[in-house]
C-alpha cells in the first residue's frame, strides 16, 4: 500500500498537484486528503502533515485490540488446569455412570466412612439402631427399610474390605453380562431376599431355643442373642459370587481369600459348610467364631444367586475364566 486512493481515470481526473501546482492526473493522500501529481503523490515526498498523527492513531487501536485479546484468552497455564478439573470431573462421571460396580462400592464405603465417623459401629445410636437390620417381627413390622439399609451398613474396616473386594471380582464380569442397571437389581433383590431369610430362620430359632443358643465347645463362643441385629451386605455379594459360579464353574479362586481352588469346588464348599452352621444352630447350638456370623442371609444369598446364575447360563451357555470379562 502506497498511502494513496486513485481519484478517478486520467482523462477526466485532471486536478492541480497541491505540492507543484502541475496540472495532472491526480493522487488523493489518504492521510492529509489532498491531492498529489505522480511525482508527489506520495506522503514522504509532499511533507504530509498528517501522515504521523494517523500512524499513531492506527498504532494505539492495533495495541487496544491485541490488550483485548490478551485478557478474553486465558493464559495457557490456567487453559490446562481448566481442562484437567473439566477431564477429571468428566472421568468420575463416566466411571460412576457406566460402572455399577464400582458405583456401589464407592457408595458402600462412602456409607461406612459417615456410620464410622457420626456413630462408630454401636448399635445403641439412634442412627445406626434406624438402619441395622432387627430380625424381632415388630422391629421389621416398624421398620422395613431396614431389609435394604443392612447392605450399606458394616461391623468394621475388614468386614467392609471382605466383601467389597469379593463383590469387585465377580461383581465385574456379571455387569459386563447383564448390564450395569441389571447388576443393580440383582445386587438389591438378592440383599432383601437375604434379610428376609435372616429373619425367618432367627425366628424359627427363637421359637425352637428362646433368646440364645448353647456353644458347642463351653465358653468359647461368647453371648449370642437370636434376635441380634445385623449389619452388612454379604447376602446379595454371595448371591453375585453364585451366579459368577453358574457361568464360569471352572475359573479359580481363592475360597476366603486363602484356599485356591475352582470356583464351582468353592460355592459347594460355602454352602456346605454354611449348611452345617444352620443346622447346628437348628438342634439348639454354636461353634466358635463361625457361629456368629449370618447364615441364614448367607444361604438365601446362595440359592437365589444359583437360581439367577442357572437361568444366565441357560441363556448365553458357560465360560472358561472370568478373566474373559476383566
Amino acid at each position: 500500500m502506497d498511502g494513496f486512493i486513485k481519484t478517478g481515470r486520467a482523462d477526466n481526473d485532471m486536478a492541480k498537484c497541491s505540492e507543484c501546482g502541475k496540472q495532472s492526473m491526480s493522487f488523493t493522500c489518504k492521510y492529509c486528503g489532498d491531492k498529489f501529481c505522480s511525482e508527489h503523490r506520495l506522503p514522504e515526498k509532499h511533507d504530509c502533515s498528517k501522515m504521523d498523527e494517523k500512524i499513531e492513531e492506527e498504532k494505539e487501536e492495533t495495541d487496544s485490540w491485541f490488550q483485548e485479546e490478551k485478557v478474553k484468552k486465558p493464559a495457557p497455564s490456567q487453559k490446562k488446569s481448566n481442562y484437567r478439573k473439566r477431564n477429571w470431573r468428566n472421568e468420575l462421571k463416566r466411571i460412576f455412570s457406566t460402572n455399577y460396580t464400582v458405583t456401589i462400592i464407592a457408595f458402600t464405603s462412602l456409607m461406612y466412612l459417615i456410620q464410622s465417623a457420626l456413630v462408630g459401629v454401636s448399635a445403641s445410636n439412634s442412627f445406626y439402631d434406624l438402619l441395622i437390620l432387627k430380625p424381632a417381627l415388630a422391629d421389621i413390622l416398624s421398620q422395613p427399610w431396614t431389609l435394604v439399609t443392612v447392605m450399606f451398613l458394616h461391623g468394621g474396616m475388614f468386614h467392609l474390605f471382605a466383601n467389597m473386594v469379593t463383590f469387585y471380582f465377580f461383581g465385574t464380569p456379571l455387569e459386563k453380562l447383564i448390564g450395569g442397571k441389571d447388576l443393580l437389581k440383582f445386587y438389591i433383590g438378592s440383599g432383601i431376599i437375604a434379610s428376609l431369610g435372616f429373619v425367618v430362620v432367627r425366628n424359627i430359632l427363637l421359637a425352637l431355643h428362646g433368646t440364645a443358643l448353647q456353644c458347642i465347645v463351653p465358653g468359647a463362643c461368647g453371648s449370642l442373642s437370636i434376635l441380634g441385629p445385623a449389619v452388612g451386605a454379604s447376602g446379595a455379594v454371595i448371591a453375585t459370587f453364585a451366579a459368577v459360579s453358574m457361568v464360569y464353574p471352572d475359573a479359580e479362586v481363592l475360597l476366603y481369600f486363602v484356599f485356591p481352588m475352582k470356583i464351582k469346588t468353592a460355592l459347594y464348599a460355602f454352602g456346605g459348610m454354611e449348611t452345617i452352621l444352620i443346622i447346628l444352630k437348628l438342634i439348639g447350638y454354636q461353634v466358635p467364631i463361625f457361629g456368629a456370623f449370618a447364615s441364614s442371609a448367607h444361604l438365601a444369598g446362595l440359592f437365589i444367586g444359583v437360581w439367577y446364575g442357572r437361568r444366565l447360563r441357560d441363556r448365553i451357555g458357560t465360560r472358561n475364566t472370568v478373566l474373559e470379562l476383566m
